[in-house]
């Protein structure tokens, strides 16, 4: 019973639940959300992330067979690197969001949460004479996150030297029992650093960054800050609905230097024309109202509204902005700094959005 007992030992700190009959159930927040937001920029915050999928893909075939797969450079990833990548269909509609680590014997990949089985039924069958074969770690292995300009500082207090490691680099701990890895994954904007180890050791590595000086924080609080970093979760912000540039990632995800690979044409046609009809952003609300997913996005003129997106993702926030969303806007109105009304029945807000990062 490791996630309960990591549970009640954050409840110990003050996590609150939601609900603790889910799988994964994970702490709303630690009593100050506040406090949590401003650890994220000006220190450290620890986020529990046990709910996101890690598979391992084994056989001599390994690195051949996702490289023809995915959108990024799978077979020059030199041991312990790794990169981000979206797994597309031949139309390059979005299948799966990864992060795919050279583990010198194997990939691991770490995805958002529950998308695993999807990816592993869409690439399996594509299996055929390649030494190719996934195996689901998820059910060994949890993550924690920390994020912030202090997260180096305070793993190295901890005994992990990660301060050489580059974005999308990681450090393989071999001295102890609890078969972590640390990966340097910068998601909010901060330095970031997740995680991944056996459940058994969690909370015994969780307590070790607090006393080294993190904060505990919450989803709701992650939920901000991925929002207003324009980090999407699969199956939330994106779909098979989506085409790879639509999400705002390209120069972290796509390489457009790697030679085939599944829905590699329709890309390269997308990158020659210059630009996708419409591209993931931020909105920064002027008031604490949080949409719902599906509220819609429109742009008044003096004639009427138009509508150029829908929300599919809110959170209340304790930055510059009471409230922030994010949606796939349409061209034209995706502008930093282009006011936009958010509309869900008979409740409105005006929005702001705000600046890209691709």
């Amino acid at each position: 019973m490791p996630l309960r007992q990591f549970q009640t030992l954050q409840q110990s700190k003050g996590a609150v639940f939601q609900d603790l009959e889910q799988f994964h159930p994970l702490a709303s927040d630690f009593g100050a959300p506040e406090k949590e937001y401003q650890s994220a920029h000006e220190s450290a915050a620890l986020f529990d992330l046990t709910h996101r999928d890690q598979l391992e893909l084994k056989g001599k075939d390994r690195e051949k067979f996702l490289h023809n797969f995915c959108t990024n450079d799978i077979k020059n990833l030199q041991q312990d690197q790794g990169c981000e990548a979206f797994i597309t269909n031949v139309q390059s509609r979005i299948l799966g969001h990864i992060f795919a680590f050279n583990h010198e014997e194997s990939i691991w990949i770490d995805t958002a949460p529950g998308e695993s089985t999807a990816i592993i039924k869409h690439l399996d069958r594509y299996i055929i004479l390649e030494d190719a074969n996934f195996e689901m770690r998820s059910p060994e292995y949890g993550n924690l996150y920390l994020s912030g300009p202090e997260s180096t500082d305070i793993l190295c207090r901890t005994g992990f030297p990660v301060e050489s490691l580059t974005v999308n680099q990681q450090l393989r701990v071999t001295d102890d029992d609890s078969n972590l890895t640390i990966r340097r994954v910068d998601w909010l904007q901060q330095p970031g650093y997740l995680c991944c180890l056996l459940y058994g050791k969690i909370s015994d590595l969780w307590t070790s960054l607090l006393e080294s000086g993190a904060t505990p924080a919450g989803q709701d609080v992650f939920q901000a800050l991925r929002i207003e970093s324009v980090f999407p979760t699969y199956g939330i912000d994106l779909s098979e609905e989506n085409l790879a540039q639509e999400v705002n990632r390209t120069e972290r995800a796509i390489s457009f230097k790697k030679g085939c690979y599944l829905g590699q044409e329709p890309i390269a046609r997308i990158d020659s024309l210059g630009h996708v009809n419409r591209e993931l952003r931020a909105i920064g609300l002027d008031q604490a109202w949080i949409p719902p997913a599906g509220t819609k996005v429109v742009v008044k003129n003096a004639d009427d509204q138009q509508e150029v997106g829908i929300i599919s993702s809110s959170a209340r926030s304790y930055g510059r902005y009471p409230a922030v969303a994010m949606a796939l806007v349409r061209r034209g109105s995706n502008d930093p700094g282009t006011e936009v009304q958010l509309v869900y029945e008979d409740q409105e807000s005006t929005g702001i959005i705000l600046g890209s990062l691709n």
